[in-house]
């Protein structure tokens, strides 16, 4: 009996769908793919495949790297590798399956899968020669450096304060700006310290939105105001 071949072009395409729908079931945005990092993927898996080696850096480079030489120039970069290899072969359907499921059992590829600050997928899929079959799956997600998440927090007022975006918490003293990029969308929160008898006092939490300044403001009483407008553009 003659082993299952399946049809390549359509394995990536049902991975890429597999990934959104498992995306979609943990509210996360669709990913949607970009040529640039498909041609990427498709390529080191058919390196991959022709030379046997498999590792991440089986070309001597890393994904970030692979991914700039393809053109896409990105502000957060993952890969995740799969190889499948059975007599019988596989059809389409199964082959797509069983690397999504590999990668899903895998936290380090399941993080890949989930990571929220992706917004684009390439995947290339090679069968490497031999009698048995065996195929290399290579899926790229990445956020293009155009999605860089840029903001400026400006402290006018008369009162310390800090600020917590990302798991750290930054003193802003007063008259003191700051200028913060990220690729991963996320909340800011203002609080005034606490003092030795007295626990912190949060002033405000929001998104972090891209192309925004945040300043701090002295209000009546002691208090502190955030007051949002467009970020200043650079000289």
């Amino acid at each position: 009996m003659a082993a299952l071949v399946p049809d390549l072009p359509k394995v990536e395409q049902h991975i890429v769908e597999m990934t959104n729908q498992v995306r979609s079931e943990k509210n996360l945005s669709t990913l949607k793919v970009n040529a640039m990092l498909a041609k990427a993927a498709r390529s080191y898996a058919q390196r991959l495949a022709r030379t046997g080696q498999f590792s991440h850096t089986a070309d001597g480079r890393n994904p970030g790297q692979r991914a700039k030489s393809a053109g896409y120039e990105f502000c957060t970069i993952a890969e995740n590798l799969a190889m499948d290899s059975a007599k019988r072969g596989f059809d389409t359907g199964q082959l797509a399956l069983q690397a999504i499921a590999g990668w899903m059992n895998s936290p380090p590829h399941r993080a890949n899968i989930l990571m929220a600050s992706a917004t684009e997928i390439g995947v290339g899929v090679a069968r490497a020669p031999g009698a048995t079959p065996k195929f290399i799956s290579v899926e790229m997600f990445g956020r293009p450096a155009t999605s860089t998440i840029r903001f400026d927090v400006v402290n006018l007022s008369a009162a310390d304060v800090t600020y917590a975006f990302e798991g750290k918490t930054r003193d802003l003293k007063p008259r003191l700006s700051i200028v913060q990029s990220t690729c991963t969308p996320g909340e800011i929160s203002f609080s005034k310290p606490g003092g030795f008898f007295s626990a912190a006092t949060e002033i405000a939490r929001m998104p972090a939105r891209d192309g925004v300044r945040y300043t701090l403001k002295s209000g009546a009483n002691g208090t502190v105001t955030v007051d949002i407008g467009p970020r200043a553009k650079p000289k």
